[in-house]
């Protein structure tokens, strides 16, 4: 496994596992301050154990140098799409920009792993 995707995928398990708990239903302060709205504590349960969930996934595959790339697209799906979803809602006045810039490192590793699989989908064809 390339030293960068390693890196990205260590980087990338820090963020879902820490920001799994901006869901925690105890924690609205944290969720108010990246501007996200309050929802029913199993919307929010739900959404906190799924982004620890793919954090744990990032955190073994980099550990292990797991090159499992059909869970790399349906991360890069996941994180373009959370990303996106913030950003259409910020600007249609649903949330405030601060929560598309909080989101901004999903697009980040989406982008990171997008050039992996298109690298790595190269490698094979050779």
């Amino acid at each position: 496994m390339e030293k960068w995707f390693r890196i990205a995928l260590f980087a990338t398990a820090a963020m879902n596992i820490l920001g799994a708990f901006i869901f925690v239903p105890a924690n609205s302060s944290l969720r108010e301050q990246f501007g996200f709205p309050e929802a029913h504590p199993l919307y929010l349960w739900i959404i906190a154990i799924w982004i620890f969930a793919f954090g744990l996934c990032y955190l073994w595959m980099a550990i292990k140098q797991s090159r499992e790339r059909l869970f790399i697209v349906i991360g890069a799906i996941g994180k373009f799409s959370f990303f996106g979803n913030l950003l259409i809602l910020a600007m249609l006045g649903e949330l405030p920009f601060r929560a598309a810039l909080g989101g901004s490192g999903d697009l980040i590793f989406a982008v990171l792993f997008v050039i992996w699989l298109v690298r790595d989908s190269k490698t094979k064809n050779v």
